[in-house]
């Protein structure tokens, strides 16, 4: 995502870290003192509760600079166990400065400079201790995942020189690392050990036409980027307008093997041409909340979801529910799950009806559709079609808050790679295009306000959209 534009996208770990910080310095503070926490707050006795204010934000601000300089907010997938260990030893000391300065500024003066410097040292401690326990504990769980085949990364190697064929052969060895070689993309073989570890899928002119139909979510130059300057240029201009990835390896490929091994990890990506793409913690933390409001809401509406899928079995023949093919977060496919509010060979009568369609662009929205039953106009028009969506969030396949996702049919009218970028994020149930007028968008504004969501994402926007949805769902606006 563009910096210049957008929010951070790790606003739920920032959070949390800074309240293991706090948390680290109450425990501290009781530890040393032997007093209550909530001594410490009456002990700031300085003239004016302004002061106290502004030296916290600043506090929170300095924790937070100490944290990001220290690498906490980059993806870490290939990172060593002792790289993580040094930034958080870094990071505690940077935090336990800062927090010296802190007590020392808000406290009595009659308070001893010792028994800030002790209380200061034993937050250090302990914020190491939380910090490596909670990032730790995460970077197992996402090792694991990887491990199972989830949570995977696609690639694509531009280039079949010695170094490409020996990260091919790393990531093979290591799935923990979480990455699926597509294959490789070059004018020529020219290493004969790398077909052993993937194919060559064609030149660098067939890259344009290999990022549009196979899932990729970062492209790995391993060109002499001199010699190569102009073929790399397009290479990211061309990522760049798919919202993929690209990141060159550098020479330490030429190593002897054993130090190759060594310095791979934490080291792929230190030079990255392009990247968008939002960070693997920040995922994660999405994904959480996904899960549990998907089960929350599927356990309150269970009722409801019952009542409807019995009306639908009754007045009209067929399934209970509409399945069909949909182009997912890195051109994946996935089946999405709605209640049908078609007849039951809809899909077949699409051309019977297709000269009818009413929106401009690839995709097909008809307001008056003569395939909708009496149920599925109701269904339809108060959303509630869209209620078994939530299993596919469950899953996730979705969610909660993304651009819509679209049948295959519409991806492949597709003309724009600009508008291939709105696959590098998880579709959504909602979304800004739902809930500003949907089908009465046209297809062109319809794709910008996704790459508006792309851009600025946030927790906040997520959940503002999330509460918009609901009087745009009573209004019926767009709704077809």
């Amino acid at each position: 995502m563009t910096p210049s534009n957008r929010k951070t996208i790790f606003e739920l770990v920032q959070i949390v870290d800074i309240g293991l910080l706090f948390a680290s310095l109450g425990i501290a503070y009781v530890l040393t003192s032997h007093r209550h926490v909530f001594d410490l707050l009456n002990s700031l006795e300085t003239r004016h509760p302004v002061q106290v204010f502004a030296a916290t934000i600043l506090l929170v601000w300095a924790w937070h600079g100490a944290l990001r300089s220290c690498g906490f907010y980059r993806s870490r997938r290939l990172d060593g166990y002792l790289r993580e260990t040094l930034d958080a030893c870094s990071a505690s000391s940077l935090c336990t400065v800062f927090s010296f300065i802190w007590l020392w500024a808000v406290s009595s003066t009659s308070r001893h400079v010792i028994e800030l410097g002790i209380i200061s040292m034993l937050f250090g401690i302990l914020s190491f201790a939380a910090l490596m326990l909670t990032h730790l504990l995460g970077r197992v769980t996402m090792a694991a995942l990887r491990a199972r085949g989830r949570n995977l990364r696609h690639i694509l190697i531009v280039g079949t020189n010695i170094r490409a064929n020996g990260f091919a052969r790393d990531i093979i060895l290591h799935p923990e690392w979480g990455y699926r070689l597509q294959g490789f993309v070059d004018d020529q073989w020219f290493h004969e050990k790398t077909s052993s570890a993937g194919t060559l899928l064609g030149g660098f002119d067939t890259l344009p036409s290999l990022l549009r139909t196979l899932p990729v979510d970062e492209v790995i130059v391993t060109l002499p980027l001199a010699a190569f300057y102009p073929q790399v240029e397009e290479i990211v201009e061309l990522c760049r307008r798919h919202g993929i990835a690209v990141r060159s390896i550098g020479k330490f490929f030429g190593l002897d093997e054993s130090k190759r091994i060594a310095l791979v990890r934490g080291t792929i990506g230190s030079i990255t041409l392009h990247d968008e793409s939002w960070d693997a913690r920040a995922a994660l933390i999405k994904r959480l909340v996904d899960f549990a409001i998907s089960f929350i809401m599927l356990l309150a509406l269970a009722p409801i979801l019952l009542i409807v899928a019995a009306l639908i079995k009754f007045t009209s023949p067929g399934p209970i529910f509409f399945r069909q093919t949909r182009m997912g977060y890195g051109k994946r496919p996935f089946q999405i799950l709605k209640f049908r509010t078609m007849v039951q060979n809809a899909e077949k009568l699409i051309a019977q009806v297709e000269h009818l369609n009413e929106t401009q662009g690839p995709t097909f929205k008809l307001k008056n559709d003569p395939r909708i039953t009496a149920l599925g106009k109701l269904l339809r028009k108060t959303s509630i079609d869209e209620l078994p969506q939530l299993i596919n969030v469950l899953v996730g396949d979705m969610s909660l808050v993304g651009p819509r996702p679209l049948p295959l049919r519409d991806y492949q009218g597709f003309s724009e790679d600009w508008h291939r970028r709105r696959f590098s994020v998880k579709p959504g149930i909602t979304c800004l295009w739902q809930v500003m007028g949907r089908s009465s968008i046209g297809f062109d504004e319809w794709m910008a306000l996704d790459m508006r969501y792309i851009d600025q994402w946030s927790v906040w926007l997520d959940i503002k959209i999330l509460f918009q949805t609901i009087p745009a769902v009573f209004r019926g606006s767009g709704a077809v």
